[in-house]
């Protein structure tokens, strides 16, 4: 089974709807509920790692534009096929890092379900803090494996540690929120969305 992020979720990519999209439908639904609380008409917006643009799509009717991107040539193939006819919505093949995306040009970035996936989490955290215009929101939901013990968990934690899936964080919902804050950023709202693992909601502002 491919190790590597991008390897691992092209193979993901076909069945993601029918896997994770199900058993997450609702916490999606809040999380989409929850963003749109920060998200104005004329925002432009980065989502980074959009997977199969589960959430894209929600946001997409709400703001001026958003660019959704991801790893994954597959994840990211499949999104763009959900979004075709949408105009203000753009879907690339474009890791978080690449130059195209250029400093101060987003009034949010939204990253869901991504965090605990990231082996540096402050460079990528910096990052989105400089691809935003200043008092721009950051929004994420990010399980955090280190809460309590689950399944969930217990299996990524073999997974990742033998090599079967990339590397996996095993955060607390404090340590995450300590972790985003240390970053440049206010928190303005934290919420967990799943009874186990918790998927923990935060809605951050950076700071002037």
């Amino acid at each position: 089974m491919p190790s590597q992020p991008q390897e691992f979720w092209n193979m993901r990519a076909p069945s993601y709807d029918q896997t994770s999209g199900k058993t997450y439908a609702e916490t999606y639904d809040q999380t989409a509920e929850r963003s749109l609380k920060y998200l104005k008409p004329s925002d432009r917006v980065l989502e980074f790692a959009c997977g199969t643009g589960l959430i894209t799509l929600r946001l997409a009717p709400h703001v001026a534009h958003i660019r959704g991107i991801d790893i994954s040539p597959g994840m990211a193939d499949i999104a763009r096929e959900k979004a075709r006819g949408l105009p203000n919505v753009e879907i690339t093949n474009t890791d978080l890092f690449d130059p195209c995306l250029e400093p101060g040009s987003f009034d949010a970035v939204c990253a869901y379900n991504v965090l605990l996936y990231l082996p540096d989490l402050p460079a990528a955290l910096a990052r989105i803090r400089e691809l935003l215009k200043p008092g721009g929101v950051f929004l994420s939901a990010t399980d955090c494996l280190g809460a309590r013990p689950s399944v969930m968990g217990l299996k990524k934690l073999v997974k990742s540690r033998t090599g079967k899936m990339p590397y996996t964080a095993f955060f607390t919902q404090r340590g995450l929120e300590r972790r985003i804050a240390r970053s440049g950023f206010a928190v303005l709202e934290r919420e967990n969305l799943f009874p186990n693992p918790p998927n923990l909601f935060v809605a951050a502002r950076v700071k002037s």
